[in-house]
């Protein structure tokens, strides 16, 4: 084949040369070569999507040029490519010779069809799930990926349907989604994931000892110790990955330090400060990991009671985002209509009122109120007062409330209570995609930005009304103050100032 400029060609590269579109004049890749030259995909498209009456045949039609007399399909115009789907007889783009709806519901009923013809009656509801994407396409996308795969693995037998055997497989994106879609369509009973995930780290830590000692002893650690303290936080506010990491991180030091021991041809009960301080000097990092389990075995009686590890303090990220920069880019997020709706807000929370992403992912629409005395004005409930927001970041978060959808497809109307929800409406947006996503919109570090904030507010507010306000520790709230030039007796002294004078006896 040639080219217009004369150069031959093969058809592959025919095929791929980016030329100017016909019609648009755009350099790209030519979907399609009428007779009129070659012509993109863009507005191949827009002659499938556009239907009406041709002024020729009479028939409804895609638009193939409009003419003195009126539009023109592409058979009175003598092209002959394919846009009417077979089976439904609609109009539109097709995926191997059919509709994208009818394409979607053959490629549904294969994946749930076993290898006998049979349809699986108890990933039934998985199914009527799958069909509520709101494109089909992006379901046929989904079901030739690894989570179609693993579905089709359930319904021919290959895979069993339980919470056990999902276990068992790489803890994929894949399959967490997949379990996620198979609780909400009530096949699986719903379960703390983080736990579950602890459970699955306690096990990896276990088969990576050396020793049938050191397992079991570790064993009892994790299942008298850690695994309570993991139940404690399930029973008060939910537990989190960041909490999940620490049990994690516990154990593994600990089990590092059993190691140690063992190497130095001791046993636990044998050990001396000596040989801890020496373990230490080499491993500074696991230090506050492995004091809670020398505790621990002290008390049980299993560790001498006269060996300790002592306590490290921890100093938290002090870099500080430029004010001038934070309130531009507060001011940006406020004002770009462009920008996505929920990372605008996040990131007003952040740069203003100094709120983790951790903790802006998991706020929930009871914690938003609407003032009683001025209308449009909303607050959120952080702490032991309400925090009543600015105007604009208030309609922000109005719209929010009203616009906010699980990220994927086929759960788009179902109801969360999450202000930031994630792929499924049980659970809220990742803190770690958040802070990408941030990034992206010109905050440098989620960690910055909320130190600049802190240092702000203390500066015009006092600690302890932002402790009440922003949902922190006292003593949190008072190491920012200190850090800003304050001491805790501003406190009082601001408590007397604004204490009226008695007139009588108290």
């Amino acid at each position: 084949m040639t080219t217009g400029d004369g150069t031959p060609r093969c058809v592959p590269c025919y095929s791929a040369a980016i030329v100017p579109c016909t019609r648009c004049t755009t350099p790209a890749r030519a979907e399609r070569r009428w007779p009129e030259g070659p012509v993109c995909l863009t507005c191949v498209d827009a002659v499938r999507l556009t239907h009406e009456q041709c002024h020729r045949c009479g028939q409804l039609g895609a638009v193939f040029r409009r003419e003195d007399n009126g539009p023109l399909c592409p058979e009175c115009a003598g092209v002959t490519f394919s846009y009417r789907c077979p089976t439904c007889a609609g109009m539109g783009r097709l995926l191997q010779g059919q509709c994208l709806p009818c394409r979607g519901r053959l490629v549904l009923a294969e994946a749930f069809t076993d290898a006998d013809g049979r349809r699986c009656e108890r990933l039934a509801p998985l199914a009527e799930l799958l069909e509520r994407y709101d494109n089909p396409y992006s379901m046929i996308l989904y079901l030739r990926r690894p989570g179609g795969q693993l579905i089709r693995d359930m319904v021919n037998g290959r895979l069993p349907c339980t919470h056990e055997a999902l276990d068992a497989l790489r803890q994929t994106t894949s399959v967490q989604q997949l379990r996620g879609l198979l609780v909400l369509a009530e096949i699986l009973e719903p379960r703390d994931e983080q736990l579950a995930q602890l459970k699955r780290d306690f096990g990896h830590c276990l088969e990576e000892c050396a020793t049938t000692a050191d397992r079991v002893l570790l064993a009892r650690y994790a299942r008298w110790h850690l695994m309570p303290l993991a139940h404690q936080h399930v029973s008060r506010s939910g537990f989190t990955r960041f909490q999940r990491e620490h049990l994690r991180r516990q154990l593994n030091a600990a089990r590092l330090l059993l190691g140690h021991i063992r190497s130095r041809g001791r046993a636990i009960d044998g050990i001396t400060q000596h040989l801890i301080d020496r373990w230490l000097i080499a491993n500074p990092t696991l230090q506050p990991y492995a004091r809670p389990f020398l505790l621990w075995a002290a008390t049980c009686g299993l560790a001498p009671a006269d060996v300790a590890i002592a306590t490290s303090s921890r100093h938290g990220e002090r870099a500080i985002m430029n004010d001038t920069d934070r309130v531009l880019t507060a001011l940006r997020l406020e004002t770009d209509d462009s920008l996505p709706l929920a990372d605008r807000v996040a990131g007003c929370l952040v740069l203003q009122y100094g709120q983790s992403t951790d903790r802006i992912v998991n706020l929930t629409l009871a914690q938003v109120h609407i003032h009683p005395d001025e209308p449009g004005v909303l607050g959120l409930q952080l702490g032991r007062e309400t925090l009543w927001l600015r105007t604009r970041l208030s309609a922000l978060l109005q719209q929010l409330v009203h616009e906010r959808r699980p990220l994927s497809a086929p759960l788009k109307n179902q109801e969360t209570p999450y202000l930031f929800p994630g792929l499924r409406p049980s659970r809220p947006l990742n803190s770690n995609t958040l802070q990408r996503r941030l990034q992206r919109l010109g905050v440098p570090s989620a960690s910055k930005a909320r130190n600049g904030a802190w240092l702000a507010l203390v500066g015009a507010v006092h600690w302890k009304m932002l402790a009440d306000l922003l949902g922190a520790a006292d003593g949190t709230a008072h190491h920012w103050h200190k850090w800003n030039g304050g001491d805790r007796a501003s406190y009082v002294a601001s408590r007397l100032r604004a204490a009226q004078t008695p007139t009588g006896p108290e």
